[in-house]
């Protein structure tokens, strides 16, 4: 049966136990493309708003990097003033 069946389409026989569905195949072939595109299309957005979510939160973070950045060099700079003006304090 089956056997049969497949010879017949690879010979390109048509017969009687074989009838041709290209047609359908066809289609089915179209529509899986179509929703293998239409996946494809939602993955590349989806990846691309995680790309600008993590550039964003890159942005921010730098920002905040610089920000306490410069907070710990003020601290050191004021412990270094009261260092000094301790110092002067006990030589007075």
């Amino acid at each position: 049966g089956d056997r049969q069946t497949v010879l017949s389409f690879l010979s390109g026989k048509q017969g009687e136990m074989y009838a041709p569905q290209s047609g359908e195949i066809t289609g089915l072939l179209k529509q899986l493309g179509d929703e293998m595109l239409a996946d494809q299309k939602d993955m590349i957005a989806t990846e691309d708003a995680a790309v600008q979510a993590y550039e964003g939160l890159m942005a921010a973070k730098k920002k905040e990097v610089v920000a306490l950045s410069e907070s710990i060099e003020k601290g050191l700079n004021r412990v270094a003033e009261l260092g000094v003006h301790i110092a002067q304090m006990k030589n007075d």
